[in-house]
């Protein structure tokens, strides 16, 4: 502002036959005054309207974070601090695929995916907070629900035989599930470490839909189908002994 000012005093100077002492037009100072102001104010408008924008962005974060904590929680009562699961038939959480968590909970709050438990709890979240446990369990590692259940050595090999070769009536978990069970991608979830309880309930879910409703054919509906009751004790038995 001061140099615009000066220099149109100085073009005004010369202008007036040498003399110095010449006093610029008033109005035209405050004019540019008035400019060189609210030139100003546009320059401080740049600066701080990012700056607003980054703390609200920030702000934004911080109470999703929080959300995501408290929902954590909530969940860690049934699946454990760090998602670890329970051998009473609690999935493990911790390092399942973040896309498969969270489809998986999208499913529960929509009914199509059945549960007593859980359809109730996925319908108090947003999908935010939705998003944000999926992330969270997604990066967290546990010990195995089942560590301390005792286990059959002869039916966790039939188990692993069956989870890496498959056998006559259907094809090896391994094959969908991927090398020692631990996932791929957001349709196919890890099934390493998951305990023996759940997996067992988990297939009779599928035979029961099974039963319902004929399975499109590589489905895991369909697959659970084929399988006898020894062979889902198997799997399930090797299954939770199998750390990621």
């Amino acid at each position: 502002m001061t140099n615009a000012i000066q220099c149109m005093r100085r073009c005004n100077t010369s202008a007036t036959s040498g003399r110095d002492d010449v006093p610029m037009n008033a109005k035209l100072e405050r004019i540019v005054t008035t400019a060189s102001l609210l030139a100003a104010g546009r320059v401080t408008a740049i600066i701080i309207a990012p700056a607003i924008a980054i703390l609200a962005a920030s702000a934004t974060c911080a109470s999703a974070a929080t959300a995501a904590e408290t929902a954590a929680a909530t969940c860690a009562m049934c699946h454990g601090t760090h998602g670890e699961g329970a051998s009473e038939g609690v999935p493990r959480l911790a390092g399942q695929d973040a896309e498969y968590m969270s489809h998986a909970l999208s499913m529960f709050t929509a009914g199509t995916r059945a549960s007593d438990v859980m359809q109730p709890i996925a319908r108090t979240l947003s999908d935010t907070e939705i998003r944000g446990l999926a992330d969270h369990f997604s990066k967290q590692s546990a010990p195995l629900a089942d560590a301390a259940v005792p286990t059959s050595p002869e039916l966790a090999l039939a188990g692993k035989q069956l989870a890496e070769q498959g056998a006559p009536n259907v094809a090896a978990c391994f094959g969908c599930h991927a090398a020692q069970g631990k996932g791929n991608g957001a349709r196919f979830p890890s099934i390493a470490g998951q305990p023996a309880r759940f997996v067992v309930n988990r297939l009779h879910e599928f035979q029961a839909r099974a039963r319902a409703k004929a399975p499109q054919p590589g489905t895991m509906t369909a697959v659970a189908a084929m399988l006898d009751e020894t062979q889902i004790e198997e799997a399930a038995a090797y299954l939770s002994k199998l750390d990621r």
